[in-house]
């Protein structure tokens, strides 16, 4: 037997040190010209890690920062009222949304009425978020810049808010995040033929139940359908633009059938959303409704409230006092967001391409649906997470060699740097919310509110206590109120219900006759008696409001001989109402008309017997002499034709220290009573 073939067999190639040397140092030479995946070789291995440091700091900063408090928002207890008249069969929750009150409906059926109950849910909410945020992306785009995007949301004190507070944010971002984890993994199967057609069945059935669930939690929520059904189509995959509708109409058409069956909606009926958003100001219908350019102009400044001012505020790169917003910050978002698209569309990568065409559709369905006055942070803040993420993946894939190749390097740098300004924004409110949760925990349910807020919220309390539950009771805040009231229902007064000045006097002059009109200041500046303007109250039928300019309309006829005995005797003059609109449109400035009869017949209608009238801030931080003065206007428009009507029944609060006020209606001075006219 030959002695050879072992030796062949073990025999190696002999390699010249000088060779070795050159082969060591081109290696090192290649991960030096790409920095990054130096870097992201290393967090690759460690991205479970980093994902669990994350999920740790979640954990632990949403309990330290845990409110058991209702915001001053009003919305997250709108959602309690809505879940509890959802439970009892009363009402159908459309106006915020459906799906959020009908989920928090189980709890309450659960538990009763307990609040810390419905917090946890949102808390569970944001965790479930961050983990589907983590198993939608993993192997989808760089591990290290998922790692820092990950810690950054785990510390964002914007983001944790929502996971102690009972509004729909954190529900939405869960879905939004499990939507884009079931996609991605349908994206994936759709190239696998040897995969289970009934697992695929259930990924279709899952995501269309997602992408409804989405839509009823917020109409934005339509977005996701939208995007993912255009990019289907675009992408020339027919066949799954088909099951991602039928999936969708699968769960849309029998929720619709059961709204309208059992509630009886009728489908595409919106509530009157659709009026709502095309009204110029969301509080005052006398504002008129926005045009095409107005629409425009909104869209606008909207892009530049959310995209240069809250964007910036969310991820600690502004104040949280900040106002200002900047023309060019915003176009460099929007630059961002294009460049990301672009490079998706280039790059054939299938999930940020669907990423991005989701965010464009739900960020351009918000910026035209809303009103420049909401102007909160909230509303564009669940989408953070993913801008981040999408603007990130094209910051890294712009260069990858050259002399820019440090690029991606540098965008890992900026995360890391917005990491370190949530932390520090999140340790600092840390520190404030310690003394706030420890007294509220103690049963002192009221601090950390100012004392506007705890005078309304206590003098809901008081109401809830001493007034027997069939009383019907105004309040601006009826849900704020139905909560610190253990479960009374009060009845909302939102906003002030102003008319159309021409309108209106067009309306009551076909009723009534021609008008005159009265100017207010004439009678306050001739020092009469107050006494003797009842005189001129019988004949009023409206008051016509222009800034600081007040006119009240009057029937001009012989039924009220007193009336112009006492404008004569007092040399004050009156004039037509049409001579009162030219002089109030020749000013140029906005004016509203209303009718103290039909706001007191609003009152009847619902047999109101008392309302709070409380000092809210106007600005919540400071105490002005600007206060919300929804409640104040309404009763002092009646109580110019109808003095006395209103009295004081009971205060909390120092008349120096922003007290709220129960009035109550005094139906019987005029000969009324509750119920209908």
């Amino acid at each position: 037997m030959s002695k050879k073939h072992p030796v062949q067999k073990n025999s190696r190639k002999t390699v010249s040190p000088q060779s070795q040397t050159r082969q060591k140092s081109g290696r090192i030479n290649a991960q030096a010209d790409r920095p990054f995946d130096l870097w992201e070789s290393t967090f690759s291995k460690y991205l479970p890690g980093l994902f669990y440091v994350s999920l740790f700091l979640t954990l632990f900063l949403g309990i330290s920062l845990f409110d058991v408090k209702i915001s001053s928002g009003g919305d997250d207890s709108d959602y309690i009222l809505s879940a509890k008249k959802f439970m009892e069969g009363r009402e159908f929750p459309s106006w915020h949304g459906s799906f959020y009150p009908i989920f928090l409906s189980l709890p309450y059926l659960i538990f009763g009425f307990n609040l810390i109950v419905f917090k946890i849910t949102s808390f569970v909410f944001i965790v479930g978020h961050l983990i589907f945020i983590y198993l939608a992306f993993r192997r989808r785009m760089p591990s290290l810049l998922l790692s820092l995007i990950l810690l950054c949301a785990s510390v964002n004190s914007s983001l944790l808010y929502f996971a102690s507070q009972t509004y729909s944010e954190a529900l939405y971002l869960f879905l939004q995040a499990f939507s884009f984890f079931l996609f991605f993994e349908i994206l994936d199967v759709a190239e696998r033929s040897d995969f289970n057609p009934k697992t695929r069945i259930v990924l279709w059935l899952t995501f269309g139940l997602m992408m409804m669930l989405l839509s009823i939690t917020r109409p934005v929520g339509y977005a996701m359908i939208i995007a993912v059904l255009f990019y289907l189509l675009v992408t020339r995959q027919y066949a799954s633009a088909l099951r991602s509708f039928l999936s969708f109409l699968v769960f849309y058409i029998p929720f619709s059938l059961y709204k309208w069956i059992v509630w009886g909606i009728i489908p595409g009926a919106g509530g009157g959303r659709a009026e709502e958003i095309l009204y110029k100001n969301a509080y005052s219908k006398a504002a008129g409704l926005e045009d095409l350019s107005g629409m425009v102009v909104r869209f606008m400044q909207n892009c530049k409230l959310y995209l240069s001012k809250h964007f910036f505020k969310i991820i600690g790169w502004k104040d949280q006092q900040s106002t200002e917003t900047s023309v060019f910050v915003t176009l460099l978002v929007i630059a961002l967001f294009l460049l990301a698209l672009i490079l998706a569309f280039r790059r054939k990568d299938k999930y940020m391409t669907a990423l991005a065409l989701y965010l464009g559709c739900a960020v351009c369905i918000t910026f035209i649906t809303l009103q420049q006055s909401w102007d909160q942070s909230r509303l564009i803040l669940i989408y953070v997470p993913f801008m981040l993420i999408l603007f990130a993946w094209g910051l890294s894939q712009l260069f990858t060699t050259g002399k820019m190749k440090i690029v991606p390097l540098v965008t890992a740098g900026l995360l890391v740097i917005i990491f370190f300004t949530s932390l520090s924004d999140t340790s600092q409110k840390l520190k404030e919310n310690q003394k706030v949760l420890a007294k509220n925990l103690r049963g002192n349910l009221y601090y950390g509110f100012t004392p506007d807020w705890q005078n309304f919220l206590k003098m809901s309390e008081w109401v809830g206590k001493n007034l027997p539950e069939s009383t019907v009771v105004v309040s601006r805040k009826p849900s704020m109120s139905f909560v610190y009231s253990k479960g009374k229902e009060f009845y909302p007064m939102y906003r002030f219900p102003t008319e159309d000045a021409d309108t209106l006097v067009a309306r009551l002059t076909e009723r009534t006759g021609p008008l005159v009109a009265i100017r207010q200041n004439d009678l306050y500046r001739k020092n009469i008696p107050l006494v003797q303007h009842l005189v001129t109250k019988p004949s009023m039928v409206a008051v016509v409001s222009q800034e600081d300019e007040i006119y009240t309309l009057h029937r001009n006829d012989a039924s009220f001989p007193q009336m112009e005995a006492f404008l004569r005797q007092n040399q004050i003059s009156s004039i037509s109402a049409d001579s009162m609109l030219w002089l109030l449109h020749r000013n140029n400035k906005t004016f509203y008309g209303i009718s103290p009869d039909t706001l007191l017949n609003n009152l009847r209608i619902n047999k109101v017997e008392y309302a709070i009238a409380a000092n809210l801030r106007a600005i919540p931080n400071a105490k002005t002499e600007r206060i919300i003065n929804t409640v104040q206007r309404y009763l002092y428009i009646i109580e110019m034709k109808y003095p006395g009507i209103f009295s004081l029944h009971h205060q909390v609060g120092n008349d120096d220290n922003e007290p709220a006020l129960l009035y109550r209606v005094n139906y019987s001075l005029y000969g009324l009573s509750p119920g209908k006219p």
